[in-house]
């Protein structure tokens, strides 16, 4: 039986900012997405995404919101934050167990 929990990892960016970019500029965009812009109020309410490498995104459960801002809040970075979020089944529906910065 497959494992039903998965690993995501890319840029955090804010669902607000994240319809306003192309398509193909979502790895440029995702790199310099700032932590001041992702801990702004109304991109606070909007939610989350990970941009990967390859600029495929993962949006991220609301009850996701409060462990990516302490991941952003902690982090030293000012743009271009990585995370790593597990996600684990739960009632048929994938939640955020882990939330971490990638700091290498």
């Amino acid at each position: 039986m497959p494992d039903p929990n998965e690993t995501l990892e890319g840029y955090v960016v804010d669902l607000i900012c994240l319809r306003k970019y192309p398509a193909d500029e979502y790895v440029e965009r995702a790199k310099e997405h700032t932590k001041a812009c992702a801990l702004d109020g109304h991109c606070v309410e909007s939610g989350f995404g990970l941009v990967s490498h390859d600029g495929r995104v993962a949006l991220l459960d609301p009850p996701a919101t409060p462990r990516v801002l302490d991941a952003v809040r902690a982090s030293d970075r000012e743009a271009g934050i990585r995370l790593r979020v597990t996600r684990e089944q739960d009632g048929g529906e994938m939640q955020t167990a882990t939330v971490e910065e990638i700091t290498s």
